[in-house]
């Protein structure tokens, strides 16, 4: 009698394991079905993701491109305006040089004669 009681035990415990388990077989095949789907549509879409993904790559790959040989050139040309600066800088430093010593002679020169002639014209003046 003992062995029938532990053997109903069992099967009760067996049938009540069954019956919990029931809803959680459930949940694992409506998920499997609906991995498998959304694995039929990664499948659809991935060929054109991956296109696109490609053409995008590749007009990022030219932009760079064009970007570099722009910024390429556009260093050519300020090391040229660099270098026109530099030569009109030393051109207004030689002019200078040249120029500046004999136009401030001339000014104090002017400047000399002026004070002179005033002096002149006051000394003129004082004796009428």
């Amino acid at each position: 009698m003992l062995w029938e009681i532990s053997l109903f035990i069992i099967a009760i415990a067996f049938f009540l394991l069954v019956v919990f388990s029931i809803p959680t077989i459930m949940q694992v095949r409506r998920t499997a079905h609906h991995l498998e789907q959304t694995s039929r549509t990664l499948n659809h879409n991935l060929p054109g993701i991956l296109t696109n993904v490609d053409e995008i790559t590749t007009n990022l790959t030219r932009t760079t491109q064009s970007i570099r040989s722009q910024v390429e050139g556009l260093s050519v040309a300020v090391e040229k305006i660099q270098n026109m600066v530099d030569d009109v800088v030393g051109l207004e430093r030689e002019l200078r040089s040249e120029i500046e010593p004999p136009v401030v002679e001339t000014l104090n020169t002017v400047t000399a004669i002026v004070k002179g002639l005033r002096k002149f014209v006051e000394v003129l003046k004082g004796r009428e």
